[in-house]
């Protein structure tokens, strides 16, 4: 909550108010006054449309100014100490909140994680450093990755006084955002989303670009006191169970080469999804004499200007480099393998505005109804587009009728910007449905493939030779750089560490390299105390992941304080409970679009099984992650009761 300002200059405040959405208004404006007036009809506003989040909300203009002149009032007041009437409102006043913000019915199942997000009923682990003390007992916990799900991890074992070590192989915090800096490189979800709901980052523009988010990673480890507990320039190399003393060892390497250990009475992976590029073999690369780069592994010395360049995919990062550099080539050559289905935004580029922090800083609950209202679009309303209606039938075009509403609006958007260029239509107009890949914005990609200097070839490399790119249609483009925008290998998780657990189970055998399952995507049978965050199947289906991964890091430290609360040497995943929830799953993802025959991404393994992506809305995930339960567990007891605890009677 922010805290009142007696100073408050009203005259910004009326500006600010005047620039603010007006749909995050009435919410708050409840909130602060308990005025039941505020929840009629006459204040709900208009249903958004596609990803425009409507600033008016569709209302008149009397009752704009009405609303913004009321807020004015009462946030003036709040600020000279009248309290809010409904500072944290119950689920079913939420409820009433969310549909009233967004002009439609939210269904009630929505209210907790939106509590939770919102900081109406925020989460905080117990704090069992008392306990650990008490009991003498050692403690600790491994988590391998700094990035944001390694970072979550790190906070909540700080806030509950659990000892931990972070393993980072970079030099810096923050993941994938640290190591993709290629020209163009921004976030595609909105900053204010992109963001975790305790720590909410300052943003200048509405997508940030990546040195912002780079630098937000940076800002959140040290606020919470993270950075020194990270050992950087380390990789953990393999880790392996020991039961007699009740730890994982974990085999790190440090840029010699020299391997130490590391030990912990549990261990979290935290590596990510995209975190090891997936590089073709191409034929005659070594007798290329251009350069050939991935675009996650960018170097600082690249100059393409006046150079030939070719790009190998179409996919977000190939969209947003290749618009970022056709200025500076001297002719660019786009390989598509397969198109894509883009949406135009018309915030793509804006920034945040002057008013757009000061309202989050002065405005209580500002922060939280427009969160709340970016939440909603990209992910409960994109989910809607991807469940197959098993009465549709449109000949695999589209899997229901929003997505054919989908389909046919994105499709008159490319025609629209591609009129006169029909070969370029043909190209790049796909034949899977809307969502089977994931579903990118306008970053100016039409107009950067319509001109003259820009070509776009729907072939793959068949080879390189000395000076050129050699299709598989048999075309030969002269080249000097490649760029390779061929993304990562998300099929084979925690590749390629190696973890052995009880019995000498072999995790990357289990799992056959690239068939990840995880009971909750989080923990497996046969490895006790073992963690993973960003594991198998969680990639949610629209909407930010830090919002997954705050509900995965909770799942976990919920576990930690368990096992430090009850006096448990171990905590392993029952067999029943993870066959469960992997056949839920399997067949739960054949009925999501880009599960569905005919539709190929890089969320299926080599037999065609989804290995990446959850199936269930982020709700209900974070339902099902909200508190561990122990029936779900094999446990095992300390050796030693702890000290802290008086004998048991005798009778």
């Amino acid at each position: 909550m922010i805290p009142p300002d007696t100073d408050l200059d009203r005259d910004r405040l009326v500006e600010a108010i005047g620039a603010a959405h007006l749909p995050v208004l009435v919410p708050l404006l409840y909130q602060l006054t308990g005025d039941e007036r505020w929840l009629g009809e006459a204040y709900r506003p208009a249903k958004i449309r596609g990803f425009d989040l409507q600033v008016d909300g569709g209302f008149s203009d009397d009752v704009q100014a009405e609303i913004r002149q009321a807020v004015v009032d009462a946030v003036a007041a709040w600020h000279a100490g009248r309290p809010a009437a409904v500072p944290r409102p119950t689920d079913d006043v939420l409820t009433t909140l969310m549909s009233t913000s967004l002009g439609e019915r939210v269904p009630a199942s929505v209210a907790p994680i939106v509590a939770e997000q919102s900081g109406f009923a925020p989460y905080v682990p117990q704090d069992v450093s008392g306990l650990l003390a008490a009991s003498g007992r050692d403690f600790s916990v491994v988590i391998v990755g700094a990035g944001v799900s390694g970072l979550l991890a790190a906070i909540n074992c700080a806030r509950a006084g659990i000892p931990f070590t972070v393993l980072e192989k970079n030099s810096e915090v923050g993941g994938t955002w640290w190591e993709n800096r290629y020209p163009g490189v921004r976030v595609d979800i909105p900053s204010d989303l992109y963001s975790v709901s305790y720590a909410p980052g300052p943003w200048s523009e509405m997508f940030a670009r990546q040195p912002e988010i780079a630098r937000y990673f940076t800002d959140l480890a040290d606020s919470f006191g993270i950075r020194e507990h990270i050992r950087f320039g380390v990789e953990a190399r393999r880790a392996i169970w020991d039961q007699e003393a009740g730890t994982w060892k974990v085999v790190v390497a440090g840029a010699d080469g020299r391997e130490q250990e590391v030990t912990g009475t549990a261990l979290v992976t935290a590596v990510g999804l995209h975190n090891r590029p997936k590089i073709p073999d191409l034929p005659g690369r070594d007798e290329f004499r251009g350069r050939v780069v991935h675009s996650a592994q960018w170097p600082d010395d690249l100059d393409l200007r006046g150079r030939k360049v070719a790009v190998l995919g179409s996919g977000a990062t190939a969209m947003q480099l290749v618009c970022a550099i056709a200025d500076e080539t001297a002719q660019l050559t786009v390989l598509q393998r397969t198109p894509q289905w883009v949406s135009p935004h018309p915030d793509y580029f804006s920034a945040t505005g002057p008013h757009h922090q000061w309202l989050f800083d002065h405005v209580p609950f500002y922060r939280s109804w427009y969160r709340f209202r970016l939440f909603w679009v990209y992910s409960e309303r994109l989910y809607g587009l991807q469940a197959v209606d098993p009465e549709w039938s449109d000949d695999g075009r589209s899997v229901n009728a929003l997505n054919q509403y989908f389909r046919s609006a994105l499709t008159s958007y490319l025609t629209a910007q591609l009129r006169g260029r029909g070969d370029l239509i043909e190209a790049t107009l796909p034949d899977f449905p809307v969502m089977g890949k994931r579903l990118l914005l306008d970053n100016g990609w039409f107009s950067t493939i319509r001109r003259d200097d820009v070509e776009l070839l729907r072939t793959g490399i068949a080879e390189l030779t000395a000076t050129e790119v050699v299709t598989t249609d048999g075309d030969r483009r002269e080249i000097d750089t490649l760029v390779l925008c061929t993304g990562f290998a998300q099929q084979r998780f925690l590749f390629p560490m190696e973890l052995t657990g009880r019995d000498g189970h072999s995790l990357r055998e289990e799992w056959h390299d690239d068939d990840g399952r995880a009971y909750l995507g989080i923990t497996s049978p046969g490895f006790p105390n073992l963690f993973h965050l960003f594991g198998p199947n969680t990639n949610p289906p629209g909407g930010s992941f830090i919002t997954v991964a705050e509900a995965q890091a909770r799942y976990i430290s919920e576990l930690l304080v368990t096992m430090v609360r009850d006096d448990l040497a171990s905590v392993e995943c029952r067999e029943e409970p993870f066959r469960a929830y992997n056949l839920a799953l399997d067949e739960a993802n054949t009925k999501m679009v880009y599960g569905i025959d005919g539709v190929q991404n890089y969320y299926r393994n080599a037999a065609g099984r989804v290995v990446t992506n959850s199936p269930w809305p982020v709700p209900e995930y974070w339902r099902m992650t909200h508190r561990p339960d122990l029936a779900d567990f094999d446990v095992a007891p300390v050796l030693t009761p702890s000290a802290r605890r008086p004998p048991e009677p005798v009778r």
